[in-house]
């Protein structure tokens, strides 16, 4: 099933295969982290999938990584291919407005070697929380709309590699 999106004026009506952030739903800090994109993603430029679902699960294997990887890694799946660990966090970043994007683009001069070291350091301590619906996630009680509204589907998934 497509969901609607509004088109803002200055997009073109065609529209492009929208990244999918790939999380575990599990996870207490994925899921703020996804609450935090989509207050700042207004015009809903990256879908969310939870690891545990079909459609995690097909975005993963339709970006050659194996299904356990999510467990401990966030994954963005985008049609030039997977972003993960840090470059997913900066990823999200840069598709995001001021001052996110300046922050990611000032990011990236850190070596991706050194910022993935802090990322496992993170992703090693976070609180592991079940979620009711480990395909989904936790949204927030204020985000439950906006956060079923962003849940990717297999088409979406579909789009990305379909070029």
């Amino acid at each position: 099933m497509r969901r609607d999106i509004t088109v803002p004026a200055h997009r073109s009506t065609q529209l492009q295969p929208r990244p999918i952030v790939v999380f575990d739903g599990d996870c207490g800090l994925c899921n703020g982290f996804v609450a935090w994109l989509i207050r700042r993603d207004p015009q809903a430029h990256f879908l969310i999938a939870g690891s545990a679902g079909e459609v995690g699960r097909a975005a993963l294997s339709a970006m050659g990584l194996p299904l356990e990887i999510a467990q401990s890694t966030l994954v963005i799946a985008r049609p030039e291919g997977p972003a993960l660990k840090s470059d997913a966090s900066l990823t999200v970043a840069a598709g995001l407005t001021w001052p996110w994007r300046v922050l990611a683009r000032a990011a990236r001069a850190v070596p991706r070697r050194a910022r993935d070291r802090v990322y496992d350091a993170i992703a090693a301590r976070r609180p592991r929380r079940p979620a009711e619906d480990a395909a989904c996630g936790t949204p927030p009680p204020g985000l439950v709309d906006q956060w079923r509204a962003r849940l990717a589907s297999l088409e979406d998934v579909a789009a990305l590699t379909a070029r």
